[in-house]
């Protein structure tokens, strides 16, 4: 089956000349989106997707109007392979997953991806390296905080003294009951 996809970013924007394009390109049903192409999760798309086999094929009218980065294009892409999905772009024939020239694209496409997702990851390593070169303690702070045990404290202390329920205690002190508990048991194991 042939698939259409359209999208227009506002409401004030429309549908219609991307719509009668695709119909005339084949398209037997076509899926739409008012929404930012930023947006990740459109309903359209997601529907789109839901709805694809093996020997479909997919069609936009731009590839702005479907993929919303490289990245977000290289995934997609890839999960129309793994199903066995073709897409193409009716503005941009180089975007044609039917031929070899649009494959070839694809995958340097994908290169640069994979070489930039690389890149990442060695300067988030060095990065990593460098902190514990300078003995910089990593990860989230161990404890609560300041503020929390101070408020603890003020619940632990009407509590304790002056007769208060821990529900009113912790309600007076503006704590949960549960970070609470959480502090008491932490220092319970402390000792």
């Amino acid at each position: 089956m042939v698939f259409g996809y359209a999208r227009v970013s506002t409401s004030d924007q429309r549908l219609d000349s991307q719509i009668d394009l695709l119909k005339a390109a084949g398209c037997e049903q076509i899926y739409s989106d008012v929404a930012s192409g930023i947006r990740e999760d459109r309903d359209g798309l997601n529907s789109l997707t839901a709805q694809l086999r093996k020997g479909d094929t997919v069609i936009a009218y731009k590839n702005d109007r479907i993929f919303r980065s490289v990245k977000n294009m290289i995934n997609l892409i890839d999960r129309f392979n793994e199903i066995g999905v073709d897409f193409r772009s009716l503005t941009e024939p180089e975007f044609d997953t039917t031929t070899a020239n649009g494959r070839f694209l694809l995958q340097i496409f994908s290169a640069v991806a994979e070489f930039e997702r690389n890149l990442i990851r060695e300067r988030t390593m060095a990065g990593l390296e460098n902190a514990k070169k300078r003995k910089v303690i990593l990860g989230r702070p161990k404890g609560p905080k300041k503020n929390t045990l101070k408020k603890y404290k003020h619940a632990k202390s009407m509590f304790d003294s002056n007769g208060y329920s821990i529900e009113e205690a912790c309600t007076s002190a503006g704590l949960s009951k549960t970070t609470y508990y959480r502090i008491e048991r932490s220092k319970k194991q402390q000792i």
